[in-house]
């Protein structure tokens, strides 16, 4: 069993990359979708609720497909009678957080090659399902975990400077394929 952030489940955009369903991503959602029509903040912010209830306490997985939540939303605003409100909703997944260290974890103390390979497979999985925003995070823990060193050292460095350029090299890729694409290393 796996313990999730919250009691809501991971959103699976792609082929392999989730991102935390969080309440905020949901109430903007919905409010933006409702902006503009007859439908007040207040009551879009209750469906916002009625949705993350039925995450947490109704639907059985840990992980739900980012087209799979956006129709449930949808099924939601139409039994609601709010088919204008389900005809704006923007499908844009949440963003996207990929952890350096856990892909060291599953590649290996010194299988570098293996860590740049999913790398790059969450990197295409995220832009391939849509994600517009994609942090990856955890950096020096994960160049740590790969080098197989509790104290930093020069051959930290090197590493840490080829993650960041790869990860520099595929945002400028990524910016011909889908200029929206903000990918970045978190601090």
């Amino acid at each position: 069993m796996i313990s999730l952030p919250n009691s809501l489940p991971y959103i699976r955009i792609g082929s392999s990359s989730l991102a935390v369903c969080e309440p905020d991503w949901l109430d903007e959602t919905l409010t933006n979708a409702a902006s503009g029509t007859d439908v007040p903040t207040w009551m879009a912010l209750d469906i916002s609720r009625g949705v993350e209830r039925f995450l947490a306490n109704h639907y059985k997985g840990s992980v739900i497909d980012s087209e799979v939540l956006f129709a449930k939303i949808e099924k939601t605003l139409f039994s609601l009678g709010l088919d204008h409100v389900a005809a704006k909703i923007d499908k844009t997944p949440p963003p996207v957080r990929i952890s350096l260290s856990e892909l060291a974890r599953r590649a290996g103390s010194g299988y570098e090659l293996a860590f740049f390979r999913l790398l790059a497979e969450q990197l295409r999985s995220a832009a391939a399902g849509g994600a517009t925003v994609v942090e990856v995070h955890g950096l020096r823990n994960g160049v740590r975990r790969l080098v197989s060193s509790k104290k930093w050292t020069s051959r930290c460095e090197v590493l840490k400077k080829e993650i960041t350029d790869y990860v520099s090299e595929a945002s400028h890729r990524f910016r011909f394929v889908r200029p929206e694409l903000s990918l970045f290393i978190a601090p």
